[in-house]
């Protein structure tokens, strides 16, 4: 007997399930049948032939049901993707409510820098020096943070609404619930990364500006540069490795740590979030995570539904 392997569809079972043990599927006793005589034998040539009559019938059901559920499945994609599209919207023009406020951002770095000092966290200079031994490491770095995040994003996604439709709603909501509370930090905490705080501080160089690609080297306001708290870098890649380890069962479904791991060395090298910014990241995630648990939600459900129904009944006319 092989041990259960948890999957994605597991993660995202509803709460209704039902084993159909309510239905009687004993077989028909054969005391209670007909007998069959000779006489009421017919031949086979005497029946009415239904080949012709029935032959396109199945194949015609068959084909409309196929083309529903094709339908059914662009349309909610479409729902989904428009869902998703004005999440990024909503949350780029978040980031943007505090890009008039440098100076806070700026103090607000020096503040964050020196309490890792004070609680002897690594010192991010020491990271970035490493990756500083190679220019081929420092473009990889900088090329890694400029062109990864985004397209991991959106292939996971893809990978689960084909793969793994089931768990689709929990995973999307962890994604929505992760991000708006990271929106509400940025703008309530706006927060310069360290490649932006005076270099005799820190130690630090902005290697995106130095040696490229830079996401804010263009001037296209795409990105704010003001809102290093949380790293959803960083986020985004611990809920892309949540989500590999449950769906997969192979034993080498704890590589996709990896992925993480390289992103925080990555963000730190190159001097766009601190220690601190991926620590927050990581517990918006949690939280989200649990939050959107099924065994949660069930239990909400139940505490709210008695409330909804009284209303209801408050509600129906005398």
């Amino acid at each position: 007997m092989s041990a259960h392997c948890p999957t994605l569809s597991d993660m995202g079972r509803g709460f209704d399930d039902r084993d159909g043990d309510d239905h009687d599927h004993r077989l028909p006793s054969t005391a209670d049948a007909p007998s069959v005589t000779m006489a009421d034998a017919q031949p086979i040539a005497d029946a009415p032939s239904t080949t012709s009559a029935t032959a396109g019938t199945p194949l015609t059901a068959d084909a409309a049901k196929r083309g529903r559920h094709l339908l059914g499945t662009a349309g909610y994609a479409v729902t989904q993707t428009v869902l998703l599209s004005l999440l990024f919207m909503v949350y780029r023009f978040g980031r943007h409510v505090v890009d008039d406020h440098q100076t806070e951002a700026l103090s607000h770095g020096v503040t964050v820098w020196n309490m890792e000092r004070r609680l002897h966290l690594p010192d991010e200079a020491a990271v970035q020096h490493l990756a500083l031994h190679s220019h081929y490491m420092t473009i990889l770095i900088n090329e890694f943070y400029f062109a990864v995040h985004f397209p991991a994003a959106i292939a996971l996604l893809v990978w689960v609404f084909v793969r793994h439709r089931s768990a689709w709603p929990r995973v999307r909501n962890v994604i929505i619930i992760a991000t708006g509370m990271a929106l509400m930090i940025h703008i309530l905490y706006p927060l310069a990364p360290p490649r932006l705080l005076p270099r005799v501080m820190t130690n630090l160089i902005d290697t995106g500006a130095i040696f490229g690609p830079s996401p804010y080297a263009q001037g296209d306001g795409f990105a704010n540069e003001y809102a290093a708290m949380p790293s959803l870098h960083i986020g985004w890649a611990i809920i892309e490795a949540w989500v590999v380890i449950i769906a997969l069962c192979s034993r080498w479904r704890c590589l996709a740590i990896v992925q993480p791991v390289a992103t925080t060395a990555v963000v730190v090298a190159t001097a766009n979030h601190y220690w601190v910014d991926g620590a927050v990241g990581g517990l918006l995630v949690l939280l989200a995570i649990q939050v959107t648990r099924p065994a949660l939600q069930a239990r909400i459900v139940a505490m709210v539904r008695p409330a909804v129904t009284r209303q209801s009944d408050a509600c129906e006319p005398g």
